[in-house]
């Protein structure tokens, strides 16, 4: 998985060198949270429209009015994971909505996160005294780069439900016959990798397919046909475009995303390493049993791979 497609092209040694892109007319990685949020919240008309364009998309309601609730993040980014780059924001019409962007799968299990995401939201926004009828609609919209798969409960079994083929998935709380609750509750899953199956299909596609075509492509100089597509087709992407353009100019951006590429690269060797390791005592564990049993030294080191010193020792 691609994380920066810059990076796939060029090693950069250190943080000044992968900081120096700013201004050459390379583009961040809007997959990044940091720069996902980014894009969305300068004060700039290019940023609100774009914010306003994808709401209206996501929403499928038009979205003339909106303003960001207080979810910041510190200037510098120093690393940590446990800061919010979520997006939160409110509707002239008593809406709210929370965006996040996914660039890795955590391996979490996203249907329930998703779930406990939009009931707590929810309940900030409905307040001590407030009637029933006073409880906004409310949104939970995660882009994800990378594909999720619902569960499907069968009795205590769960199943892997069939890929959907488009990104977009909408989920609201329903009866088993399709009969809607009162329709308050709204997750929303933007899969950007099967965007992939959408550009040649950019006139017909819906406003969020074509998002999730955006997201996933911007930062591609490869994709400048796809993405000069896009922006001729919906004006809330040619903003995007105009404020990606802007915010890449900006040194400490590329210097959060770098932190944030090594962050992910840590994570993923820890994980590498954890997994050679079980393997090893797996190994271990086998030369063990076979010594338990009798087996000769000789064969437990052809049947593991151990040499006969490392199977000595085990004894």
């Amino acid at each position: 998985m691609c994380y920066n497609a810059l990076m796939e092209e060029k090693v950069f040694k250190s943080e000044e060198e992968y900081a120096s892109q700013a201004g050459t007319g390379a583009l961040l990685n809007p997959r990044v949270d940091s720069t996902f949020k980014a894009l969305f919240t300068q004060k700039t008309k290019d940023s609100y429209e774009a914010m306003r364009s994808f709401l209206s998309a996501a929403t499928e309601r038009t979205v003339r009015i909106w303003q960001l609730t207080a979810n910041d993040v510190p200037a510098n980014f120093s690393g940590q994971r446990d800061v919010s780059y979520d997006i939160s924001c409110e509707f002239a019409d008593g809406m709210a909505a929370d965006i996040e962007m996914q660039a890795f799968d955590q391996k979490y299990d996203y249907g329930k996160r998703a779930e406990y995401q939009v009931a707590r939201l929810e309940t900030t926004y409905l307040k001590k005294g407030d009637g029933w009828e006073k409880a906004p609609t409310v949104y939970q919209i995660s882009v994800l780069d990378f594909d999720y798969e619902a569960e499907d409960t069968d009795g205590d079994t769960p199943k892997r439900t069939e890929k959907t083929k488009s990104p977009v998935s909408r989920y609201a709380m329903r009866t088993k016959d399709g009969r809607e609750l009162a329709n308050a509750l709204n997750i929303i899953f933007v899969e950007l990798p099967k965007a992939k199956g959408l550009e040649d299909s950019v006139e017909t596609n819906t406003a969020l397919e074509n998002w999730a075509i955006f997201l996933k492509n911007a930062d591609d100089p490869k994709k400048a046909d796809v993405i000069r597509k896009l922006t001729s087709k919906q004006e809330g992407l040619m903003n995007a475009q105009k404020s990606l353009s802007s915010i890449s100019a900006n040194r400490d951006l590329w210097i959060a995303q770098y932190h944030q590429e090594l962050h992910e690269r840590d994570r993923m060797s820890g994980l590498a390493a954890a997994r050679r390791e079980g393997l090893a005592d797996g190994v271990r564990m086998t030369a063990r049993n076979l010594l338990a049993l009798g087996t000769s030294i000789e064969t437990i080191a052809k049947a593991t791979g151990l040499s006969e010193d490392e199977i000595g020792k085990l004894r």
